[in-house]
């Protein structure tokens, strides 16, 4: 076994037999695969997911072991799984050359962001080419849309999305994109610059993914709960998972122990004030004063917002 290690530590999946590759690498590597994952997952489930997702994709059989499996680790120990297993959406595996990256689906923030417990209800869609649709600022602040059932859901006819938020304190955000801002977030991102990206085969997931980050960026979410829906956040894009780290090193060495510790801190709130009329309203530490402009009312004609002192 030690030497079947060794080898995949330096090649692809793909061998004679990449189903065993992969095997004798998850069993090798357990020890320390198990201390990032949640209690109920086994290394029969983590191979169920690896010869599912692989059957399902074989191009993933030409990455790098240790890309693959820091993909399924990432997924693992936020409760999703991809989408080549289960077809929900909650993230994806996408084999980028010889590296798999982790991308999270708009299902898989959506149940984090839902078991964050701060969150009453998140309510994203897609408005086309011949819904009616109206969204107003303000005192009276709102989103009608009525869907056209003859509309055709191509991404081209794509006019907006939108996204409302109901907090647990009565609270209500309504955050909503344009099709032109949602693909130049397309384009910024690593993901949307490739044909066999998310983008290709699920365009209206990824467009509603993109306007739950946007309206993220101003939730107040504090709780240890919350922490996976920022770790989510934080890995899409990204090149593999979170836990690629603990494959740096050939897995025979027994001297050498990898330890990973993650943030449990909440990352906490700041204070916007506005200049004109001294309203002031505390959104995530991480957001721009540019993000909260866009998914806030106005609290006055002349809505000028800096931080608060000592923010």
């Amino acid at each position: 076994m030690g030497q079947l290690a060794q080898q995949a530590q330096s090649k692809q999946i793909k061998a004679a037999n990449p189903i065993e590759d992969i095997r004798g690498y998850i069993q090798g590597q357990w020890p320390k695969i198990a201390k990032v994952l949640p209690k109920h997952m086994s290394p029969e489930r983590m191979m169920q997911l690896a010869i599912s997702t692989i059957n399902k994709n074989p191009k993933l059989a030409d990455c790098t072991v240790e890309s693959v499996l820091s993909c399924f680790m990432t997924a693992s120990s936020l409760g999703l799984e991809p989408n080549d297993v289960n077809g929900l959406g909650q993230c994806y595996i996408i084999p980028y050359g010889r590296k798999a990256t982790f991308i999270p689906g708009y299902r898989g923030l959506y149940k984090l962001a839902l078991n964050s417990g701060e969150i009453q209800s998140i309510t994203v869609e897609v408005v086309y080419e011949g819904d009616e649709f109206e969204y107003m600022l303000g005192d009276d602040a709102r989103i009608v849309h009525k869907p056209s059932m003859t509309a055709d859901h191509k991404p081209e006819n794509m006019v907006c999305a939108y996204c409302i938020t109901r907090f647990n304190n009565g609270g209500i955000q309504r955050t909503v994109m344009s099709k032109a801002d949602i693909e130049r977030r397309r384009k910024e991102s690593q993901s949307g610059k490739r044909s066999d990206s998310p983008w290709v085969k699920w365009y209206e997931e990824m467009a509603k993914k993109t306007v739950m980050r946007a309206a993220s960026k101003t939730w107040p979410l504090q709780s240890e709960k919350a922490q996976a829906f920022q770790e989510a956040t934080a890995s899409d894009e990204m090149e593999g998972g979170r836990f690629e780290e603990l494959f740096e090193k050939p897995i025979f060495e027994e001297q050498s122990v990898v330890e990973v510790v993650q943030d449990t801190e909440p990352k906490g709130l700041r204070k916007a004030v506005c200049k004109s009329c001294g309203s002031a309203i505390e959104v995530a530490a991480d957001a721009t004063l540019e993000d909260v402009s866009a998914n806030m009312p106005p609290c006055c004609e002349k809505m000028q917002l800096e931080w608060a002192e000592g923010e």
